[in-house]
């Protein structure tokens, strides 16, 4: 079994790993610490605590770890799961470790899924939950990762739209988006490329783009000499910054990550946050918080929303209150279909053994914009994502995958996501919109209400996902030649609302605190010294995964937040 906490365990290793029934815990140890090591060292206090080691606040602690070198900023991460891997899964090797499927919160078990799966909120929809790990859902997410569009960033604060816009080519370059063939490439994608670029301002008159796939993957080496940096996850950049950070004595020490340390709840005085409030291995703690320390929550949007509202004053008046206002989603369709070779391809121009291929089709109706990923391959089980981002280290193996793929065949997968819109004007709770809120009858096991999470779609938006339902279907079909008998749709799913990790916007940005929760900079207008770090803080979504926006806001509030430490200006 596992040992509970940390002992000497009388072994040579140093500095001491536990040991295990099955082997060494050396990557959990390596890369993070217990409580009393990080907050109990003799060390100056924190300048930053993160709280969430997910997709964005990993991104973001790494940040200002980094920009605050020069500054001896010191950086406190607060997981409130355990270490699991350094890496995506997708980099590994048939781990094994997948997400479980949906369920409504009311039939939650209570208990971790596939291991660290939770469901925190209570809602009217299914939801997949939250991934109780460091690295969250960065460890899972699909991959896909392209820009909001001009005409989406018009309704945000113009110097946030104007960093987005100077900024987004950074974080494509980290992620691996920057080269967008370098992962997908060959004679499949040419043609599918080919193809569906003829179809524009023709046959599909939804269609209005075709964009080289941005897949946050990385195929070939940055630079001569390196390896390529494969999926992205922002655990690896909390990994690295975490072992950059080790080479210093404790209480020198610039960056602590310490995981199953659950905040459940933030004490706030006098306009700033005073205290942290955490169940650390079952036994609650309150960390002290001084005026000049900053608080980034960046727990995803539904939990940052539930702790700003648990946390910090709220208005008696509803029709004053907006956090958990503005929350928006996508409506996600997925279309599985094969065209017979010869339709797809009548000139006859493919090799007999392909490779995966993929495009992002942009679309939009007087209703609003939605985007169709598309991936396509010659699998014989009908799955065109097979081989997409498949980690195959043997060689023999791969070689027999490929040669299964000659195939009449080619399968092809669409999957649509259209867009959702805020409101942000009226109060909650409401019964004909979307919002979140605390609950008035169900508290967790820390005695902090839980959220409660209501998800509808409007008229508007049901007529703009059955328009871009219909453009997929057409899609297929031009590509088959319009000859039925050479196309076969498998399957055609209308996900549930909360399955696409896509939930936005509660915690907004704006210039006033009248018309918005956070400043320009991801700040609580009312907390002096609390910011954000997520999905909370999007004005809008538009229809694509919001990764790429997500990260590029994570770095400016890590701007901010080294800025102010520093007696720098902050970002604009």
């Amino acid at each position: 079994m596992p040992l509970n906490r940390l002992v000497d365990s009388g072994v040579p290793f140093q500095p001491d790993v536990q040991q295990t029934t099955l082997g060494l815990d050396v990557l959990s140890r390596y890369v993070t610490n217990t409580w009393d090591e990080a907050v109990n060292n003799g060390g100056a206090p924190f300048h930053a605590i993160v709280i969430g080691g997910g997709m964005f606040g990993a991104y973001c602690a790494t940040q200002i770890f980094r920009r605050g070198a020069s500054n001896g900023l010191r950086v406190l991460v607060l997981d409130a799961g355990p270490f699991v891997v350094g890496t995506h899964l997708q980099n590994l090797p048939r781990l094994g470790l997948f997400e479980p499927q949906p369920l409504l919160p009311s039939a939650d078990p209570g208990v971790a899924r596939s291991l660290v799966w939770g469901m925190p909120w209570r809602s009217n929809v299914a939801w997949v939950g939250q991934a109780y790990c460091v690295g969250g859902k960065s460890l899972y997410w699909g991959g896909w990762c392209p820009r909001l569009l001009a005409s989406d960033l018009s309704a945000w604060p113009p110097s946030v739209a104007a960093y987005l816009s100077a900024h987004y080519s950074t974080l494509e370059q980290q992620t691996g988006v920057d080269v967008r063939t370098d992962f997908i490439q060959g004679h499949l994608y040419t043609l599918l490329s080919a193809r569906a670029s003829a179809l524009l301002g023709g046959a599909l008159a939804n269609l209005d783009a075709v964009e080289e796939p941005p897949l946050a993957v990385q195929g070939d080496p940055p630079a001569a000499g390196l390896f390529s940096f494969d999926k992205f996850s922002s655990v690896t950049l909390l990994v690295d910054a975490a072992r950059e950070a080790a080479n210093q004595a404790d209480s020198q020490r610039r960056l602590f990550v310490v995981p199953n340390a659950h905040v459940a709840r933030l004490q706030a005085s006098g306009g700033a946050v005073t205290g942290v409030q955490v169940s650390v291995n079952g036994s609650m703690r309150t960390l002290p918080v001084s005026s000049q320390t900053s608080v980034v929550l960046a727990l995803g949007t539904i939990e940052s929303t539930r702790m700003a509202l648990a946390s910090f004053p709220r208005s008696s008046n509803a029709a004053q209150e907006l956090m958990g206002r503005n929350l928006m989603g996508h409506v996600r369709i997925d279309t599985y279909a094969r065209i017979r070779r010869t339709a797809l391809d009548p000139s006859n121009s493919l090799p007999a053994v392909l490779q995966t291929a993929a495009l992002l089709l942009r679309g939009s109706t007087p209703q609003g914009v939605f985007h169709i990923q598309v991936t396509a391959s010659a699998d014989p089980g009908g799955n065109s994502d097979a081989l997409l981002f498949t980690m195959i280290p043997d060689i023999d193996q791969l070689g027999g995958i490929l040669a299964s793929q000659q195939d009449g065949w080619i399968s092809l997968a669409l999957r649509g996501s259209s867009q959702m819109f805020g409101d942000a004007t009226t109060s909650v709770p409401n019964g004909s919109g979307r919002w979140l809120n605390l609950s008035p009858f169900e508290s967790d096991e820390f005695g902090v209400p839980r959220a409660y999470v209501q998800m509808i779609t409007s008229t508007q938006e049901d007529a703009l996902a059955n328009a871009m339902e219909n453009t997929m279907l057409s899609f297929l079909q031009q590509l088959a030649g319009g000859n039925p008998a050479d196309l076969q749709v498998l399957s055609t799913t209308r996900n549930g609302l909360g399955t696409t990790y896509h939930e936005a916007g509660t915690l907004w940005m704006g210039t006033t605190p009248t018309t918005s929760v956070t400043d320009t900079n991801g700040r609580f207008h009312h907390i002096a010294n609390a910011y954000c770090a997520d999905q909370s803080l999007f004005v809008t979504v538009g229809s694509v995964n919001p990764t790429l926006t997500g990260l590029t806001l994570a770095r400016k509030v890590s701007e901010a937040v080294v800025a102010r430490a520093t007696g720098a200006p902050p970002p604009p």
